[in-house]
């Protein structure tokens, strides 16, 4: 499918709130002591990692071109509309000071695709966006991430795919198109990284492709210190809040449902 999403966003120089009141209030499933990630298809905070992974995109695509965090080589925005029990990593993985407590949604590789965009990342109904995002992601293989020197085993079992859900890209987006609200499905390799002690700590992820191709490793540098508000005291939030099936945030005008 051409260039991969990943790559395109993050080459454009390219995050969902956290979760609300009643969701902040659950917890996560314990996390065995000798892990750092949790376990593919564990249920965290009241979602399943694909539920997670639109909740991220919606996040990611919430920003216009100039505000998004996956924009900010330096980091500096990383704190941009986050909120609840889990920090969103942004999409290039920059450098990101983060609250203590908080879960790392950290994306690996992968895309979604939706009823906005134009070729490759098109698609007309759910089934046409599931098999979209689904080539995309299968363009990966031989997939390694570590943290702070753990590398998590058997990263295939940490691919997911989302439900269907709704985005809400304003004027200027990153995507390249009309302001408004469409349909999208995401599929691809994402990690839950469990709260991490204060401090400075490294992800390392290597990827390569089918074809052969090999990628750059991506290091991720996290910093964790104090509580969320105070590291987060100040940033803004998303300009176009999205609309969510998982969390009701805000009245948000809702795209006519796609074709079964």
């Amino acid at each position: 499918m051409g260039l991969s999403r990943g790559v395109r966003l993050a080459s454009m120089a390219i995050l969902l709130f956290g979760l609300s009141g009643s969701a902040r209030a659950q917890e996560a499933t314990p996390l065995p002591e000798q892990l750092v990630v949790y376990p593919p298809g564990t249920v965290v905070f009241g979602a399943t990692p694909g539920e997670w992974s639109a909740r991220h995109w919606q996040w990611t695509l919430s920003f216009p071109v100039g505000r998004s965090p996956g924009q900010d080589a330096t980091g500096a925005s990383c704190g941009y509309g986050q909120s609840g029990p889990v920090f969103y990593v942004p999409r290039n993985l920059p450098p990101c000071t983060v609250p203590s407590g908080m879960a790392l949604f950290v994306p690996v590789a992968g895309t979604e695709c939706s009823t906005v965009e134009s070729e490759p990342f098109v698609g007309l109904d759910e089934a046409d966006l599931r098999a979209c995002a689904a080539t995309e992601a299968e363009r990966y293989t031989a997939i390694t991430v570590s943290v702070d020197g753990q590398t998590i085993p058997d990263m295939a079992a940490y691919r997911a795919a989302s439900p269907l859900f709704t985005i809400s890209l304003p004027p200027n987006n990153v995507l390249g198109v009309s302001a408004g609200v469409g349909w999208a499905i995401a599929d691809g390799y994402q990690v839950m990284v469990a709260p991490l002690p204060v401090g400075t700590h490294e992800i390392v992820v290597h990827l390569e492709l089918t074809d052969g191709t090999v990628l750059p490793d991506k290091v991720l540098s996290i910093t964790v210190q104090g509580p969320a508000a105070a590291v987060l005291a100040g940033t803004p939030a998303a300009e176009s809040p999205p609309a969510t099936p998982f969390v009701p945030l805000v009245a948000s005008p809702q795209p006519d449902a796609p074709p079964a």
